[in-house]
């Protein structure tokens, strides 16, 4: 009798774990819920502080005007220029830059430009080693300026030469007849483009 109700017991007990121990099939996924409510936003940042502004510039002068131009060396070409006095021409290298700023009611002023320097024309070199003469000089008219050059030397027979070996770059500058008169009796070195410019900016 003992022995069969042990084996009830036991028969009882794995039944109940197999009862337990098996797993049912998944259920239907519920609906998703709804969505929360949306965050406040955050606080903006401050403003930078402004920047401090900068100087003010020259006061400049309305009747002072410039441009730059280039001249290539393939834009010479040769022209007679007839020297003071005598009547005498000459052969000389000569181009021409026309800009409707240059008229014979105007002073104009023409600077060569070397590196970051400024050389007001006429323009006259002479050379110690072989005793060349460089000259750059220029004229103007109602809408256009002449440049003319010319390199002599006397050795070996001597040579002319008629166009510079490298393209040049020039700065006209253009002003009243008015302030081209104050600027000539000013005393201010007229071959130092600065000296002229910072004269010109200022002049009334």
């Amino acid at each position: 009798m003992n022995k069969l109700v042990k084996l009830l017991s036991v028969f009882a007990l794995a039944t109940t774990v197999s009862f337990w121990s098996c797993k049912g099939d998944q259920g239907i996924q519920g609906e998703t819920g709804p969505v929360g409510p949306q965050g406040t936003a955050g606080v903006n940042g401050t403003n930078g502080t402004n920047g401090t502004n900068g100087k003010d510039g020259l006061n400049g002068n309305a009747n002072v005007q410039s441009f730059q131009t280039t001249v290539k060396v393939a834009d010479w070409k040769d022209v007679l220029v007839s020297s003071v006095g005598s009547g005498v021409s000459s052969t000389y290298g000569g181009v021409t830059i026309q800009n409707p700023l240059i008229t014979t009611e105007k002073f104009v002023m023409i600077f060569l430009k070397s590196g970051v320097t400024l050389k007001a024309l006429p323009i006259l070199y002479t050379t110690s080693d072989n005793g060349a003469v460089e000259r750059l000089d220029y004229s103007y008219q109602t809408g256009q300026a002449e440049l003319y050059y010319r390199s002599s030397t006397q050795l070996f027979g001597g040579t002319i030469t008629l166009r510079p070996g490298q393209d040049l770059t020039f700065e006209v500058v253009v002003t009243s007849k008015t302030v081209g008169a104050s600027l000539e009796k000013s005393g201010v070195d007229l071959k130092n483009y600065k000296e002229v410019m910072n004269f010109l900016s200022t002049s009334l």
